[in-house]
């Protein structure tokens, strides 16, 4: 072990000697690792694991000789592009990206996401990594959604040499942080048929790539479509907290991850309170930047400002990987983007606003900002004492949310909420007088809501927006919770019809800067399709306000920071794209609402009903193609969810042809009670 250790110093000592830094702060502006090498790349690198079975990774490295540090990304999505790759490898580093067992090109079957042996793997993925004659030993991981989960995922069992994470638009909490049920404790709509779960009972079922054919590439394809299962049938088996959630779930043990992290977050991505929360309760040197991103990354995203951010990750890599001083640790840990308001538009190409630096987050100096609901559709600094009437009360109607925007931008390039007004005329609003300051939250807001229901399962949507002077309403951050939820995700209980309860609502953060003469509304429904899935019982909900039952919404107010702006560099500007469609179709006589997101590979499609609302659908399919030779080979699934006041019914259906003809076919029929939802 000592011989092996030896080289690997000496090599690092040379680098710094020889002037290995690279990083470079131009006049006034950011810090920059210049690119070096030229690069070579390795396809299909076949990785052993413990138990004998090989992950495949494609490598991309600098084209020189020397030990170098590595990074790699980890997921279950098939290999496409060399972009981050490539930059990085100019930059000194081997990149790589490594398919999940069962997926690309690696051997073994997936049966669901994050289990435990595919973190098993991720550790000996490392630890081959660092023992290699290219590598310095020093080992990171990266990524952005599940490859940020497995960075968090892998770290927290430890490898030995991996020194260094950066997750991008990750979790800490599966169950009440992902795509499929919610902080509280309401099941998700549209997107595990519609985008993710939908897209992966096909895309597991794609072949290996074509030109792996001498490496066993009929028997792996045989045994993938044999074994491989859908991973929406584990979610809805789970509808509640409980221990298949936690594995894979940094909360609430964050000491596990004793590297260092440079967390990313977006505004408008399905993360941000998660990697705010991870930030918070880490206790390894850490970072975090904020920005007004939805689920694309950073460089890409609508909306924008788009920043460089692969400058900024070789920075931090740089650092702790091969030692250099970027100087990416002297600066303040946490920045952020605070967002102003614009008129709503739907495919906003910037959101106008700034950056700030601060010294940590929470940020010090913040201060709580109460406002209480009053009658009139007022909100009030201070409890109203003295009512006509304490309580306003409203029906819940399952199509309301039309408005918002989808969670995590729905697998789209972009899809921001639109003018607030449409969803507040099916709703109950409380609204300020104009702010006479100019006010900034950066933070969790807080509601807290006195209610009742004639209804046993009940859901209360809140959504805090920014009135113009012209009345339009921009929304800030909303949030949601299932009153049988309201004390324990793990044991739900249902509601007592006409009992008051004081419902605590999980908010979305917010990092927003209200202006004088702006006005903040609180809307109040009971729906936000085809967000979430519509809770069954027809109801009328009501909400006290008075000194008794003080319903209120708490703002997190930070003063200005003192420190300087950061600085990025801009991104490349944007390759043309093709977006989907999407209509709303409305029958007048069912009361159905339906939404129908279309791209050329793949089709989603919401129902719901404001006189039935047990009669709530969603049927999603999608297409995959490959060529193998001289063969074409076409995955399509079909995969649905059918409820019923007291079930949901999911149907799948995968079918595979090769140059036309049938191939394989596999079908899943399974019903699974509702679980108060």
């Amino acid at each position: 072990m000592r011989s092996n250790r030896l080289p690997r110093l000496l090599v690092s000592i040379v680098f710094i000697v020889a002037g290995w830094t690279t990083a470079h702060a131009a006049p006034d502006g950011p810090s920059v690792i210049q690119p070096k090498y030229e690069t070579r790349i390795e396809r299909h690198v076949m990785i052993p694991m413990r138990d004998g079975t090989k992950l495949s990774a494609d490598m991309v490295r600098p084209d020189a000789e020397g030990r170098f540090p590595v990074v790699f990304h980890y997921d279950p999505y098939r290999r496409s592009g060399l972009g981050w790759d490539l930059y990085l490898a100019k930059r000194g580093f081997v990149s790589l990206k490594l398919d999940a067992r069962g997926t690309g090109g690696s051997e073994g079957i997936n049966t669901d996401e994050y289990m435990p042996i595919e973190q098993q793997d991720g550790y000996d993925a490392v630890e081959w990594l660092a023992q290699q004659p290219w590598s310095n030993g020093n080992v990171g991981m990266m990524g952005a959604s599940y490859s940020g989960f497995t960075s968090l995922q892998v770290a927290t069992h430890r490898p030995p040499h991996l020194k260094a994470i950066v997750p991008i638009y990750a979790t800490d909490d599966r169950y009440t942080d992902d795509c499929h049920y919610t902080p509280g404790g309401n099941m998700r709509m549209y997107y595990d048929v519609g985008t993710y779960g939908g897209m992966m009972v096909g895309l597991n079922a794609l072949p290996p790539y074509p030109e792996m054919d001498k490496l066993n590439w009929t028997e792996m394809w045989q045994l993938r479509l044999e074994k491989n299962e859908p991973y929406i049938l584990q979610w809805m088996k789970h509808q509640v907290d409980s221990p298949y959630w936690r594995s894979g779930s940094l909360r609430p043990d964050y000491d596990r991850v004793q590297c260092p992290v440079f967390l990313i977050a977006g505004w408008h991505d399905g993360y941000a309170s998660s990697m705010l929360r991870t930030y918070t309760n880490l206790k390894a040197p850490k970072k975090l930047l904020a920005g007004p991103w939805c689920h694309t990354l950073p460089d890409t995203s609508m909306p924008g400002p788009r920043i460089e951010y692969m400058s900024e990750v070789s920075r931090f890599f740089a650092h702790w990987l091969r030692g250099e001083d970027t100087g990416i640790m002297q600066e303040p840990p946490v920045a952020f983007y605070m967002q102003e308001f614009a008129k709503p538009e739907r495919t906003m190409d910037t959101i106008p606003g700034h950056w700030r630096n601060d010294a940590n987050f929470p940020v010090p100096g913040t201060k709580e900002l109460t406002f209480y609901l009053a009658e009139d559709g007022k909100l009030i600094p201070q409890p109203n004492e003295k009512v006509n009437r304490d309580y306003d009360e409203y029906n819940y109607l399952a199509t309301v949310g039309l408005a918002n925007g989808y969670w995590s931008a729905g697998g789209i390039p972009f899809y921001l909420a639109d003018d607030q007004r449409a969803d507040e005329a099916y709703s109950m609003t409380f609204t300020t007088s104009p702010f006479e300051r100019e006010t900034h939250l950066l933070g969790w807001p807080k509601v807290v809501l006195h209610a009742s229901s004639s209804a046993q399962v009940a859901t209360f949507v809140t959504k805090l927006s920014d009135v113009a002077p012209d009345g339009t309403s921009a929304l800030i951050a909303d949030g949601s919770l299932n009153g049988t939820r309201r004390q324990s995700l793990t044991n739900p209980s249902a509601m007592k019809p006409g009992e008051i309860y004081e419902l605590n609502v999980p908010m979305w953060p917010a990092a927003w800067v209200l202006k004088p003469g702006h006005r903040l509304r609180m809307a109040v429904s009971s729906s936000d399709f085809p967000n979430l899935w519509p809770t069954p019982e027809s109801t009328r909900n009501r909400i006290y306000r008075s000194g008794r039952y003080p319903s209120r919404v708490i703002l997190p107010v930070v003063p200005p920071s003192t420190l300087k702006a950061p600085q990025f560099l801009p991104a490349s500007p944007l390759a043309p794209r093709s977006n989907p469609t999407q209509q709303v179709t409305y029958d007048q006589i069912t009361g159905m609402a339906t939404v129908i997101v279309s791209s050329p590979t793949r089709e989603f499609r919401c129902s719901a009903s404001s006189l039935d609302p047990s009669q709530a659908s969603i049927v999603g399919t999608h297409k995959h193609t490959v060529t193998v030779g001289n063969d074409v080979v076409e995955v399509s699934t079909e995969s649905s969810i059918q409820a019923t006041k007291t079930a949901f019914r999911i149907f799948i259906n995968l079918n595979v042809t090769k140059n036309g003809k049938p191939f394989f076919q596999k079908a899943w029929t399974v019903t699974e009670p509702r679980r108060l939802l």
